[in-house]
């Protein structure tokens, strides 16, 4: 699937930016602990959601992971490493030495909870507790604008046009304006690969359903192309009814307009 010698480039994206966080985690306590105090070590989920590019996901409550009932069908999705890749979960950060060695499984079950995780959290965010909690991030302008100009910088909103995850990269995260009701694409630096599966096709909809009030007027101006001043006719609807026109046949002179006339 891959060159010899070379890794899977969304691991090794993972794996870069999990060095760097824990080069950033060690540091804050190191210094923290020159000040007297001690750091808990960080949680796999709050240092999942730390990395580069993954401001979109929340925390998800470790009680709805260990619920059974919510993970119903994901062990056979996910494969043989779901047993590891939930332990590694539900429990702490992998260490710099063990990212630093891609020989390590840590690695195969890392990209196994990824996904695993992804899919848990598209779950997670149709409850109740998980729509308050993409709430305050839409209310924080986490998610970004509308690149749309006539939007006035609308926030949007992430979502997948499926719920299915793709191994091949055919699904990639969506965002959604809820003032122009439009689609764009979710451009990130470095182009880091997200699943839209990993917040689905129904979130931000039923985000609107519950929370109304945050739904935003609809649009009221629209962009009108001009040239010196003057409107330009829409050419399409004109050609559209020059077709009809010319597809509607013509009846010749003297010819019955049905066997009837005959």
């Amino acid at each position: 699937r891959y060159p010899p010698g070379d890794a899977c480039p969304q691991r090794a994206e993972v794996s870069r930016q999990a060095s760097s966080c824990l080069m950033q985690a060690a540091e804050g306590a190191l210094s923290s602990s020159e000040e007297g105090s001690s750091l808990d070590e960080p949680t796999w989920v709050s240092w999942f959601c730390m990395l580069r590019n993954h401001e979109f996901f929340c925390e998800v409550d470790p009680s709805f992971v260990q619920d059974r009932f919510n993970l119903y069908g994901l062990k056979e999705l996910v494969g043989p490493l779901y047993g590891e890749a939930m332990t590694m979960i539900l429990g702490y950060a992998p260490t710099e030495k063990q990212l630093a060695d891609p020989t390590q499984r840590v690695h195969k079950v890392l990209d196994t909870a990824r996904i695993l995780y992804g899919l848990i959290h598209a779950r997670y965010i149709l409850t109740a507790q998980g729509l308050s909690d993409m709430k305050a991030k839409y209310k924080a302008h986490e998610f970004g604008a509308c690149p749309r100009t006539l939007c006035d910088k609308q926030v949007v909103l992430p979502v997948g046009l499926s719920d299915t995850h793709s191994t091949s990269n055919e699904n990639p995260l969506k965002l959604f304006c809820p003032r122009c009701q439009e689609l764009y694409d979710h451009n990130v630096p470095g182009g880091n690969y997200i699943d839209g599966a990993f917040f689905g096709s129904t979130y931000p909809h039923l985000f609107l359903q519950t929370f109304r009030e945050v739904r935003p007027p609809p649009p009221t101006q629209r962009y009108v192309p001009r040239v010196f001043g003057f409107k330009i006719a829409k050419v399409e609807e004109q050609a559209l009814q020059n077709t009809a026109r010319e597809e509607w046949p013509k009846r010749l002179k003297n010819e019955p307009v049905s066997d009837w006339d005959s």
